[in-house]
């Protein structure tokens, strides 16, 4: 699909986002910035993400659509997987997907700890994506152990050089290579081994007791 064929769905999902907004809490980002911030943000983690046709793409703490669901109206080739735990917000998310027409979309309304360690998705996913969900050593534990080696975390982050930093022992621990800052704003680590069982851990205990290491 070009881009012109996805711009009406793309302002679809926008319309349907801020009807959304006026009853739960979606977003902070004004209208009039939506293109700009949310759009665009999405657009730029494709481009550097480059996915393979037909890649496997898991968006961890999809809140909003941002960016898996965009990425999913830009690309429609790629099968992606929405988790998202809060069931008003997987409910926008299922809305918005049937509304922008992305069939191959699926929500699951599951913390992200419990996908972990689900057969169907463990080391099944060639990429993961993620904005502002976690620190990054958490999201480190909460989203390596669903990708395959070979596999690659991108997240959108406000400073990828300091996370990539504060990441390394976590990304170490659930079987990642060393973090990166592949672009500003955008933090890159690679899968090299598989995931411990341990990780991730009990629901809660990531965000509790990040791995920091010694």
């Amino acid at each position: 699909m070009s881009a012109i064929q996805a711009e009406p769905r793309l302002l679809r999902y926008l319309d349907e986002l801020y009807r959304w907004n006026q009853r739960i809490n979606l977003t902070s980002i004004p209208r009039e910035e939506a293109e700009s911030r949310h759009l665009a943000e999405a657009r730029r983690l494709l481009v550097q993400a480059a996915p393979a046709p037909g890649a496997r793409v898991v968006d961890i703490g999809a809140g909003g659509g941002v960016p898996g669901l965009v990425m999913a109206i830009l690309r429609p080739d790629l099968r992606v997987t929405l988790i998202e735990s809060d069931r008003r917000k997987a409910g926008f998310l299922l809305q918005a997907a049937a509304v922008c027409e992305c069939p191959q979309v699926r929500v699951d309304p599951r913390r992200a700890e419990e996908v972990g360690h689900d057969p169907a998705h463990r080391e099944a996913y060639d990429l993961a994506v993620s904005r502002a969900t976690a620190s990054a050593p958490v999201l480190c534990e909460l989203a390596l152990p669903l990708l395959h080696a070979g596999g690659r975390l991108l997240a959108l982050v406000a400073d990828a050089e300091a996370d990539a930093g504060i990441a390394a022992a976590a990304a170490s621990a659930c079987g990642g290579g060393m973090p990166a800052a592949l672009a500003p704003g955008i933090l890159s680590i690679t899968k090299v081994a598989p995931t411990p069982e341990l990780y991730p851990r009990r629901a809660g205990m990531p965000a509790r007791r990040p791995l920091h290491g010694s």
